[in-house]
Protein backbone atom coordinates (compact mmCIF):
# COMPACT_ATOMS: atom_id res chain seq x y z
CA UNK A 1 0.00 0.00 0.00
CA UNK A 2 1.39 3.33 -0.68
CA UNK A 3 2.02 6.23 1.33
CA UNK A 4 -0.60 9.34 1.34
CA UNK A 5 1.10 12.55 1.56
CA UNK A 6 -1.01 15.93 2.41
CA UNK A 7 0.07 18.47 -0.35
CA UNK A 8 -0.44 22.03 1.27
CA UNK A 9 -4.15 24.11 0.46
CA UNK A 10 -4.26 26.55 -2.19
CA UNK A 11 -4.53 29.14 1.13
CA UNK A 12 -1.58 27.65 2.74
CA UNK A 13 0.30 28.28 -0.64
CA UNK A 14 -0.88 31.43 -1.31
CA UNK A 15 -1.30 33.93 -4.31
CA UNK A 16 0.27 33.23 -7.57
CA UNK A 17 0.55 34.89 -10.51
CA UNK A 18 0.56 33.17 -14.43
CA UNK A 19 1.80 34.64 -17.65
CA UNK A 20 3.86 35.13 -20.48
CA UNK A 21 7.44 35.13 -19.92
CA UNK A 22 10.58 36.16 -21.39
CA UNK A 23 14.89 35.94 -20.41
CA UNK A 24 16.19 39.24 -20.84
CA UNK A 25 19.17 37.14 -21.69
CA UNK A 26 18.57 34.30 -24.48
CA UNK A 27 14.98 36.01 -25.20
CA UNK A 28 13.36 32.29 -24.60
CA UNK A 29 9.72 32.88 -23.59
CA UNK A 30 7.41 30.67 -21.62
CA UNK A 31 4.77 30.57 -19.47
CA UNK A 32 5.40 31.16 -16.15
CA UNK A 33 3.57 30.37 -12.68
CA UNK A 34 4.91 32.46 -9.48
CA UNK A 35 4.07 33.51 -6.37
CA UNK A 36 2.59 36.93 -6.15
CA UNK A 37 5.52 39.67 -5.54
CA UNK A 38 8.51 37.26 -7.45
CA UNK A 39 10.83 39.54 -9.16
CA UNK A 40 12.98 37.40 -11.01
CA UNK A 41 12.05 34.08 -12.70
CA UNK A 42 14.48 31.53 -13.67
CA UNK A 43 14.97 30.86 -16.89
CA UNK A 44 14.45 27.08 -17.68
CA UNK A 45 16.30 27.38 -21.33
CA UNK A 46 19.36 29.33 -20.07
CA UNK A 47 19.28 29.03 -16.24
CA UNK A 48 19.49 32.50 -15.32
CA UNK A 49 17.54 34.16 -12.84
CA UNK A 50 16.57 37.19 -15.77
CA UNK A 51 13.56 35.53 -16.63
CA UNK A 52 10.07 38.80 -16.23
CA UNK A 53 6.60 38.76 -17.02
CA UNK A 54 6.39 40.33 -20.17
CA UNK A 55 3.19 41.96 -19.23
CA UNK A 56 2.95 42.61 -15.38
CA UNK A 57 3.01 46.25 -16.01
CA UNK A 58 3.53 48.20 -19.17
CA UNK A 59 2.93 51.48 -20.30
CA UNK A 60 1.24 52.29 -23.35
CA UNK A 61 5.02 54.18 -24.28
CA UNK A 62 8.15 51.94 -23.88
CA UNK A 63 11.54 52.73 -23.40
CA UNK A 64 13.46 49.81 -25.40
CA UNK A 65 17.51 49.56 -25.37
CA UNK A 66 18.63 48.45 -28.97
CA UNK A 67 19.33 45.13 -27.80
CA UNK A 68 15.41 44.72 -27.37
CA UNK A 69 15.32 44.81 -23.69
CA UNK A 70 12.71 46.96 -21.30
CA UNK A 71 14.14 46.51 -18.28
CA UNK A 72 16.66 49.13 -16.61
CA UNK A 73 18.64 50.06 -13.52
CA UNK A 74 19.68 53.68 -12.52
CA UNK A 75 23.15 54.07 -11.18
CA UNK A 76 24.62 57.43 -10.05
CA UNK A 77 26.83 56.74 -13.59
CA UNK A 78 23.28 56.65 -15.79
CA UNK A 79 20.40 54.56 -16.83
CA UNK A 80 22.20 50.77 -17.35
CA UNK A 81 20.05 48.31 -19.78
CA UNK A 82 19.73 45.45 -17.42
CA UNK A 83 20.52 42.45 -20.57
CA UNK A 84 23.44 44.15 -22.56
CA UNK A 85 24.96 46.56 -19.42
CA UNK A 86 25.10 49.65 -22.01
CA UNK A 87 24.38 52.87 -20.88
CA UNK A 88 21.71 54.75 -22.35
CA UNK A 89 21.59 58.19 -23.93
CA UNK A 90 18.70 60.58 -23.33
CA UNK A 91 17.80 59.24 -19.68
CA UNK A 92 17.97 63.09 -18.30
CA UNK A 93 14.44 64.42 -19.10
CA UNK A 94 13.63 61.52 -17.25
CA UNK A 95 14.64 63.28 -13.96
CA UNK A 96 13.18 66.66 -14.12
Amino acid sequence: MGTVTRLPSRLERGPHLTGEAICTGCKHEWTAVAEVGTLQLECPSCGTMKGLFKHACEPVTAWTCNCGCFVFMISPQGVICYSCGVYQLGYEEFFV
